[in-house]
């Protein structure tokens, strides 16, 4: 028996189920391939993200190292404040001249906290004044160093041809020099500023109730100004409890700045 495929026909519904298993098949395989296409795209981003965050990480501990140099270099280097001058004297156009304190200009008139201020710096000043007028005291100490030069050739003249007395007063005056004695007002300026204040305060309280308490200004060494009251010391005017006695004292502070203080008043 012979099979005639010119006259041999294939069922319809065996076409569709192999058309239908073919593209089953090929779609499995499309899904298959795009899976692994899919699967290469991650495993391919991951290791970009991997690579990406490894760098971050790296920069990030860059940064924290300069950071952390730039903090320990900051904590050696010394912090300079700028500070406003606490008393400076300024020149506008060379002939005038302007005083500056705590920053701010001073103007007339004053009010008492700025002048109580003002004559606390000049405080702290004077020991350089001080320290300008006692720098000429070596020259009396080297004229006895000259004059025992002299007083080997005087000295022998007695000896042979009797010596009036007007010649032995240089041999006695040159060894134990007498000053003049000044005048009260010249004893007064050569007082520093807290005792020139002082002596102004006891001529005030001079007769008055307060004399027996034995109240005092003083000098501080750092150029300052102390209250003693008796027994007891106290840094400032204000720290004085009798309210009397600060009275008095700041009195006698006014009564020295009107007299003594050019401009003052």
């Amino acid at each position: 028996m012979q099979l005639n495929f010119a006259t041999t026909t294939i069922p319809t519904i065996l076409l569709w189920g192999l058309g239908l298993a073919i593209f089953l098949v090929g779609g499995l395989i499309g899904y298959f391939n795009l899976s692994i296409d899919a699967r290469k795209k991650m495993d391919t981003a991951d290791q970009k993200i991997e690579l990406a965050r490894a760098e971050a990480e790296r920069k990030i501990a860059e940064a924290q190292k300069m950071l952390d140099e730039a903090k320990a270099l900051s904590a050696q280097t010394p912090k300079v404040v700028n500070e406003p001058a606490i008393l400076r004297l300024k020149s506008n156009d060379g002939f005038r001249f302007q005083i500056e304190m705590d920053g701010q200009l001073l103007n007339a008139p004053l009010t008492p906290e700025r002048k109580k201020r003002l004559i606390e710096l000049l405080g702290h000043i004077r020991p350089w004044l001080e320290g300008a007028t006692a720098a000429p005291q070596p020259v009396p100490s080297s004229q006895p160093v000259s004059t025992p030069v002299a007083a080997p050739q005087i000295t022998p003249t007695p000896v042979s041809i009797p010596m009036p007395p007007p010649t032995v007063k240089p041999v006695t005056l040159s060894l134990n020099p007498v000053k003049p004695k000044p005048d009260p007002e010249t004893e007064f300026k050569l007082l520093s500023m807290v005792k020139q204040i002082d002596t102004v305060l006891q001529r005030r309280i001079e007769g008055t109730p307060m004399e027996g308490l034995g109240i005092h200004l003083n000098d501080t060494p750092q150029g300052g100004l102390e209250v003693i009251i008796g027994l007891q010391r106290y840094d400032t005017i204000d720290d004085v409890p009798d309210p009397n006695i600060i009275a008095a004292i700041r009195a006698a502070i006014a009564e020295w700045e009107k007299k003594y203080v050019p401009g003052a008043s």
